[in-house]
């Protein structure tokens, strides 16, 4: 039946009962991520209509291979792999396919040129060097705004920090 493996880093993999496109769109709302989205826009950034990279965070950014020959119709033959996993590829000539080695000393045979492995791989790093470039987290206000003397603190602004301490602080015991 369908389902999917994952192989997770230095562990066993684990067999999820789901369909890949299931388990993909399940990892997509998991990481509040909108699959169409980030399909059009990073689609438009590399000037592709297919597998564009999945970018589940910084270091989770995800290529799309071809894993094996499909049995049947709506058969699952794509997996993706995480481009941050990936330690070298090399080329198997009599049929078409490519090795992949992942940093775990794992090996994936994937269907495919070694050219267009690597041209996904290459998309891949582009879509993690923006990841990392954009900054999602930081505060967007002028440090200027903290640094004048002139603005005293209010109580709020005290209680707030206060229960922010001691929220941190039942956390640490």
């Amino acid at each position: 039946g369908n389902c999917t493996v994952v192989w997770i880093k230095n562990k066993e993999p684990v067999i999820i009962e789901k369909t890949i496109k299931t388990t993909i769109k399940n990892m997509s709302s998991y990481y509040h991520l909108d699959l169409k989205s980030s399909n059009k826009t990073y689609g438009e950034i590399l000037s592709i209509k297919r597998l564009q990279p999945i970018p589940f965070g910084r270091d989770k950014v995800f290529i799309k291979v071809k894993t094996r020959i499909p049995l049947a119709r709506d058969d699952g033959a794509y997996g993706y792999i995480n481009v941050s996993a990936i330690e070298k590829i090399s080329s198997i000539k009599e049929n078409k396919r490519t090795l992949v080695c992942l940093k775990n000393q794992q090996f994936l045979e994937v269907y495919g040129k070694i050219e267009t492995i690597n041209k996904n791989i290459k998309n891949g790093e582009i879509v993690r060097r923006l990841l990392r470039e954009k900054d999602t987290i930081g505060v967007k206000e002028s440090p200027d705004f903290y640094l004048e003397e002139s603005i005293p603190a209010t109580k709020k602004d005290i209680a707030i920090i206060y229960m922010k301490l001691v929220e941190l602080t039942e956390k640490l015991l």
